[in-house]
């Protein structure tokens, strides 16, 4: 662990939105990938062409839930109702070529699941705090006449009034009997009787609070996003000293260029470059993540940092591998993980299972914190995708793709 201390002094945990491993890497060679997937109604049928700015499918935990059926992969065909086959889509390699690139000449990850279903604003709980404290789905604006409160969403711990849906305290037989429940993919009865609506607030220690207490620097640098605030989630944070840290991810290439980066970064970029379905332009995303890349890779601190660049939630869209059932808030559908350091091994397919509280495990290893929650203290850390005996890997500047005429 100290050699990984001397060798990494930077994590840039990067996070972009909604996709699946098998409708990004599905055709990386060398990888476990599909193209073709199963329905509900026991088809199998291809993976068609992905649309630039493809539609957005159902990505919610019960969408999740239905969309695994317990292990078979097969029912991604009814997150429309079963009318449609828009979960069954899959960008051709040309439309990525910065990330196959990437993918090619560092570490991608096959077995990286996301850490709950769904949505995305509890999976980035997890990238946090290896946990959601219950929560189930994103937080819901309060109509206006309930509560006296007003109708703009996603005001967190500074609005008393906004809730969200999460599992209630269960004891062992209720926690049992829901378990059971996910695995017969019975969500109807799941969310009657074992879910409840609370405030869209809570209190739990997260990694920036041990970071803090380490004395280790970090930032959580946050776009124009309207899906995300998750730090806002978290009262003793947005309304302490910490929230100071919550900046704009423009700060992060200003921070870069003075030699301000922290040793620990969360990115979150616009929802314009986020490759948010039916929001953003996957080209346009993709050439963003190239700007920051190129930008980490020809800075001094490029010798000591390591990207992990991920999608949040698996947004609707098919995946074949079955996730691991861990506990009762997944774990949910792969999702891409592209490890990017002059110390990545080279050209590595990662089949290691790791989720969002891993890349935790990785810091928290790395500079000697504690874990927080049973998810990140049994994670794998990460370092073994590493080879700090290696020559290190050169930069790779990538060119910027025209997105003119993209579809």
């Amino acid at each position: 662990m100290k050699l990984a201390r001397r060798k990494i002094t930077h994590v840039v945990y990067l996070v972009k939105e909604n996709r699946t491993f098998d409708t990004m890497f599905g055709r990386f060679p060398g990888a476990d990938g599909a193209t073709t997937g199963l329905t509900c109604d026991g088809k199998t049928v291809p993976l068609t062409r992905a649309a630039d700015d493809t539609p957005g499918p159902d990505h919610s935990f019960q969408g999740g839930l239905k969309a695994i059926n317990g292990g078979r992969m097969n029912c991604f065909s009814e997150l429309f109702g079963g009318a449609q086959l828009q979960s069954y889509v899959q960008y051709r390699p040309s439309q990525l070529p910065s990330y196959f690139a990437y993918a090619h000449h560092f570490v991608l990850a096959d077995r990286f699941f996301s850490s709950t279903y769904g949505p995305t604003g509890i999976e980035h709980l997890f990238t946090v705090a290896a946990t959601s404290d219950r929560f189930t789905d994103h937080e819901r604006a309060t109509p206006v006449g309930q509560f006296g409160t007003n109708d703009v969403p996603r005001e967190y711990c500074t609005d008393p009034t906004e809730r969200m849906w999460s599992f209630r305290k269960l004891d062992a037989q209720q926690t049992a009997d829901a378990f059971q429940l996910e695995d017969q993919a019975v969500v109807g009865t799941l969310k009657a009787r074992y879910w409840y609506q609370r405030r869209a607030c809570t209190n739990i220690q997260t990694l920036p609070d041990e970071l803090s207490q380490a004395g280790v620097s970090w930032k959580y640098y946050l776009g124009d996003n309207d899906y995300i605030n998750t730090l806002a989630l978290v009262k003793h944070v947005v309304f302490g000293p910490l929230y100071r840290q919550v900046v704009t991810d423009d700060a992060f290439f200003t921070d870069l260029a003075n030699g301000n980066l922290p040793a620990v970064s969360w990115l979150i970029p616009d929802v314009a470059v986020s490759e948010h379905p039916a929001a953003a332009s996957m080209c346009a995303g993709q050439n963003w993540t190239v700007k920051v890349m190129n930008a980490i890779m020809q800075s001094p601190d490029w010798k000591h940092t390591a990207v992990v660049i991920t999608w949040d939630d698996f947004g609707g869209f098919y995946d074949h591998v079955p996730p691991p059932h861990v506990d009762l808030w997944g774990l949910g559908p792969r999702v891409p993980m592209l490890l990017i350091s002059p110390w990545a091994k080279s050209g590595f397919i990662a089949h290691d299972t790791l989720e969002f509280s891993s890349v935790l495990k990785m810091i928290e290893t790395i500079w000697d914190v504690p874990p927080l929650t049973a998810r990140d203290r049994t994670a794998g850390d990460m370092l073994d995708l590493f080879d700090f005996s290696q020559r290190p890997n050169p930069p790779l500047i990538l060119p910027q793709q025209d997105c003119s005429g993209v579809t």
